[in-house]
């Protein structure tokens, strides 16, 4: 019984201050609508993907020691290589010096499809078109310097980061606001439904 008081004050008080509540909601998604369509800077996404097989010779000379967790573990030493200061340095380079190792860093995610010797290398930039730039250079990077460091000679590349002018941040999402918007619009059906509940 006093639990069911409790919660009747608790819903009238909610009552009393419904119209306060709608203000306090609607300032905040204001607030939030504002920032991400004006002040947020939008981050573009670009991806280039490249394969990795051994030279035919090297096939054919180590034909059964190759395995398929053997090529899974060299899928990941390429991935590590392509974000060693090795490549980045030249990278850097490549860009006149615009971004350091640690931006390149920070920019540049690489991940390898499961099962496979394919290598994505993405990027992560205010401008489309430098995050494309930034993929492809990294790209074409490692395929030069990977012949140096592990006599690999088959790097292919699957396809290249393109600039189209019509990209889509990936973040900041403004979807959300709309669901909020929704959400609100739903308010008084949930108001009601408590007022006929226990009222």
């Amino acid at each position: 019984m006093n639990t069911r008081i409790d919660l009747n004050k608790i819903l009238v008080s909610i009552k009393n201050n419904k119209w306060w509540l709608i203000g306090i909601l609607l300032i905040i998604l204001t607030s939030a609508f504002v920032y991400l369509h004006y002040f947020a800077t939008p981050i573009y996404q670009k991806k280039t993907q490249i394969l990795v097989n051994q030279s035919e010779n090297v096939q054919k000379n180590n034909l059964e020691a190759q395995t398929v967790q053997a090529d899974l573990q060299l899928v990941n030493t390429y991935s590590a290589i392509i974000l060693s200061p090795r490549i980045l340095t030249k990278v850097e380079k490549g860009l006149q010096n615009k971004y350091d190792i640690q931006e390149l860093t920070d920019m540049i995610q690489v991940k390898n499809s499961t099962n496979s010797q394919v290598i994505d290398i993405s990027v992560d930039n205010p401008s489309p078109e430098v995050a494309a730039r930034i993929a492809n250079l990294t790209a074409q990077t490692f395929k030069k310097e990977i012949a140096q460091i592990m006599k690999i000679e088959n790097v292919t590349t699957l396809s290249d980061a393109m600039y189209t002018g019509k990209e889509v941040p990936i973040k900041p999402q403004k979807f959300f606001n709309y669901e909020f918007v929704v959400s609100l619009r739903g308010h008084d059906r949930i108001y009601l439904y408590f007022d006929e509940a226990f009222f």
